[in-house]
């Protein structure tokens, strides 16, 4: 495999990075994605799937994409179900993943965690077909999302400093100035398209990989 990074997580993961000429998600090792609407927080419950896809990427860089399941269904659930307040909630996912990634990384997986993408606007006849098939009750609002989104990236940034885990931060380059979704990234009612790559190349420095010009960018690959 020629590639030197890899994006591994939930559905984003895919979609975000498919097809890419210098970034592959997972599938093209395993062929189809294992971790498809895993959670950030329950990650560590899907180590077996999970190690069996990071063993023959110990020399790559990796891109973990995870939290935008538990923002768009388990954060509210959660919070209607016990009463804990939303804010809590969203820490106590980031500090789980977090330290769950760290310890990974403490054993030599080149983790980089992505911030969690804008929320979708869940729209149309495909995304009704899709939300019939839930297993638990959808009932975040849009503006909600965003607010859920926008606090788990704060504290997937304030975490991975702390935990010394490169984070690739370019939420602000997804949405445009209205905070949704920038209509040229936009896959469907839930992803972005592969573009995303591109930014990651452009905004994110990955250590062992030299930068190169690519358009008058500066790329990492």
């Amino acid at each position: 495999m020629h590639r030197k990074i890899f994006a591994v997580g939930d559905s984003h993961s895919r979609r975000c990075f498919e097809n890419h000429e210098q970034i592959a998600d997972s599938r093209a090792l395993v062929g189809y994605n294992k971790l498809d609407g895993k959670t950030a927080y329950n990650l560590e419950r899907h180590e077996k799937k999970l190690l069996r896809i990071l063993e023959p990427l110990r020399e790559k860089e990796l891109i973990f994409c995870f939290g935008e399941v538990d923002i768009r269904l388990h954060i509210k659930y959660k919070h209607q179900q016990l009463g804990i307040p939303v804010e809590r909630l969203i820490d106590k996912t980031a500090a789980r993943y977090t330290s769950y990634v760290s310890r990974l990384r403490r054993q030599g997986h080149r983790i980089h965690i992505f911030n969690v993408v804008p929320t979708g606007d869940y729209l149309g006849p495909e995304a009704r077909k899709w939300e019939e098939g839930l297993s638990y009750p959808f009932t975040a609002t849009y503006a909600e999302r965003t607010e859920y989104t926008e606090k788990m990236n704060q504290c997937y940034r304030s975490y991975c400093q702390e935990l010394e885990i490169p984070f690739i931060d370019i939420y602000q380059y997804l949405v445009d100035e209205q905070g949704q979704r920038r209509q040229e990234l936009v896959f469907d009612f839930a992803h972005l398209n592969n573009q995303c790559a591109d930014l990651t190349l452009r905004y994110h420095s990955f250590p062992l990989i030299s930068p190169v010009q690519k358009n008058g960018e500066v790329l990492h690959v």
